[in-house]
């Protein structure tokens, strides 16, 4: 709906407008009718129209300056200037103020309708430029936090400089040639039960949601997802600005950070920050970032060149993030593994530098702990260690060897989860194998978990997510429908059939026969008769 104001002291002119609208045009509201210029910008303020006729001579503020005013707080509202023969030059000068239209006294009715018309269509073309614009900028919105997360992500894996930079650049709206990398550590509580465990997470999710929010609104930068306890930011930064200056400047920053998070939730983390480097260091940055953040200390925040570590001191290889890593490759949790690993390489750059020797090492042991830990089948036809050994020695680049060994892991964790999927197909056709041969004896849902080596419960669960019946629906399915083919025989009693597909009770039979049929044992046998007989 268009609505217009009509400002006009003339009190016959303004109702001849008004009845021209209200009788020959369609989708235009009179939102209200000024008699002097003042009244005019009052209620322009107040009715927000989308256009206005205005008498260019009125008491008090004319015409001209009433539109200069109305402009001042609306500049989107269209303006038709209505004025007598004798100020028709005075009425063009309106233009200069972007006026939409004028028309001469005595207003004609086919010109009111058709300026009305080009007024709305010019309106309406840009309300739907707006939505256009707005609709898109929604679906940017949405993308954007993926992308941006899907920036970091790929950056941390692999650590290889991204071609085509100036794409990103132009989507996040900044430069992202140079910067550093800034990371979060919450640090991990006691948890010793199922409601500590949830609220932790919940805490560590807020956390994440708080101090992304508060980093945007103080610097621009790029955040990636949460992954496990840490979150990671990148900033752009000025590469010609002296590195001391910088290095105070992200550390104000992050403690300004540190002061806004504390009001919204109380955690316990670190912020460590490392040193700035063109985008393709991108990984050497985190690195330092994890080493900052990692050191024991009382400090909140810790930049990198702050951090004064022994060469000789060496933390505890994290066994317990190896042991997540095997669970969750064995449970085909591919981004836990993942994940898993990112823990355990950057662990191993932090505690070994760029010892690559020592890091090949390490990844070697690891290859053999996998080994020995997945299932056999796997080990045989999808580990070549041979293979992996020789690929990881030939590697000298740290990025590289990251992203090859986390394919790698990949790998298995796919075809893990490949021959798992063929083990179980295996084991519910068994299942199905032994129900269907043994219908007829009083079996349970515990006989077929042992006959599968399950346990009751999980077998249970597995049998109603791979057939999307229950035990006992599926067993009453086989019998109900092994007596359909039994009562064909009219030499055979319904008592017989009842016993002869396991059932003790023939009352109970015939309940459950109608139940699932619709018809008891008769009926069904006498309507199958009739069917033949026709």
């Amino acid at each position: 709906m268009i609505k217009l104001l009509i400002a006009d002291d003339e009190h016959l002119v303004a109702e001849s407008i008004r009845f021209i609208i209200e009788k020959y045009t369609e989708g235009v509201e009179i939102a209200g009718i000024a008699r002097s210029g003042r009244e005019a910008i009052e209620k322009a303020l107040e009715l927000k129209p989308d256009i206005i006729f205005m008498d260019i001579r009125m008491p008090g503020i004319d015409g001209i300056e009433a539109i200069r005013q109305i402009k001042a707080t609306n500049g989107e509202v269209l303006f038709v200037i209505v004025t007598a023969y004798e100020y028709f030059n005075y009425a063009k000068d309106a233009v200069n103020l972007g006026v939409h239209e004028y028309l001469l006294k005595p207003v004609n009715k086919h010109r009111v309708v058709e300026t009305i018309h080009t007024a709305s269509q010019s309106i309406l073309t840009k309300r739907r430029a707006i939505q256009r614009e707005m609709l898109l900028k929604e679906k940017m919105n949405k993308i954007i936090p993926h992308m941006e997360g899907q920036f970091i992500y790929s950056q941390l894996l692999s650590g290889r400089m991204i071609n085509d930079i100036a794409f990103y650049e132009d989507v996040f709206g900044m430069g992202l040639a140079h910067g550093y990398v800034m990371l979060a550590i919450v640090e991990e509580s006691e948890s010793y039960g199922r409601e500590e465990t949830l609220k932790n997470s919940l805490d560590k999710q807020r956390f994440y949601d708080i101090f992304s929010l508060e980093l945007k609104s103080l610097i621009p930068c790029l955040i990636g997802p949460p992954m496990l306890d840490r979150t990671v930011a990148y900033i752009p930064v000025n590469m010609d600005e002296d590195s001391y200056t910088a290095r105070n400047m992200a550390i104000e920053t992050a403690q300004r950070l540190v002061n806004r998070v504390k009001k919204h939730i109380n955690i316990r983390y670190k912020i460590g920050i490392g040193r700035r480097y063109d985008i393709g260091d991108f990984l050497k940055s985190s690195n330092e970032a994890y080493m900052a953040a990692a050191v024991a200390n009382k400090d909140s925040v810790i930049h990198y060149e702050d951090v004064i570590l022994s060469v000789n001191t060496v933390d505890t290889y994290p066994v317990n993030k190896e042991k997540m890593l095997i669970h969750k490759m064995l449970t085909g949790d591919l981004d836990g593994v993942l994940e898993s690993f990112e823990e355990i390489f950057w662990w191993l750059t932090v505690n070994y530098k760029e010892d690559m020797d020592k890091i090949k090492s390490k990844l070697l042991e690891l290859l053999v702990v996998i080994k020995r830990s997945i299932p056999y089948e796997v080990k045989e036809n999808d580990i070549s260690e041979q293979g992996q050994f020789i690929q990881l020695l030939r590697i000298e680049n740290i990025s590289e060897l990251k992203a090859s060994y986390s394919n790698f892991l990949k790998d298995i964790t796919l075809a893990i989860g490949e021959n798992r999927e063929k083990e179980l197909n295996g084991l519910i056709l068994k299942s199905l194998k032994y129900i269907n041969s043994s219908y007829h004896k009083n079996i349970s849902l515990d006989d077929v978990a042992k006959e599968v080596n399950m346990s009751y419960h999980y077998f249970s669960k597995f049998f109603k997510e791979t057939t999307g019946k229950n035990f006992v629906d599926y067993l009453t399915e086989v019998r109900i429908e092994r007596s359909k083919e039994l009562l064909q025989d009219l030499s055979a009693s319904i008592k017989e059939i009842c016993h002869e597909i396991g059932y003790s009770d023939p009352n109970y039979f015939c309940k459950i026969f109608k139940k699932v049929t619709g018809m008891t044992p008769t009926e069904f046998r006498s309507n199958s008769l009739s069917q033949e007989v026709i």
